[in-house]
């Protein structure tokens, strides 16, 4: 079963001795874990924290403490207007 296959995927991983192939899986690993955790809001984030939370919430945590804006926030954050656009009110203003 899955347990056997995990036992023998393990095996392998260990048996790898090329260093360029760990630091890539671990590129791999990481970009995924930071893509994860900013897919979901951050009061979902904080709501898991304060029941115990899961390792997401401890990734999304770390990555919102170091200034990282997750994809859940850059999808809410309405744009600023470019510095010199003033926007619908130079239309009326005309």
């Amino acid at each position: 079963g899955i347990m056997l296959e995990a036992w023998e995927l393990s095996k392998s991983l260990v048996g790898l001795r090329d260093k360029k192939m760990w630091r890539v899986m671990q590129g791999v690993w990481v970009e995924m874990l930071c893509f994860s955790a900013g897919r979901r809001r951050g009061y979902l984030h904080a709501k898991n924290l304060g029941k115990g939370g899961e390792y997401l919430s401890y990734v999304w945590l770390l990555l919102s403490h170091m200034g990282m804006e997750t994809l859940a926030e850059r999808v809410q954050r309405t744009e600023l207007p470019e510095e010199g656009d003033r926007g619908a009110s130079a239309l009326v203003q005309a």
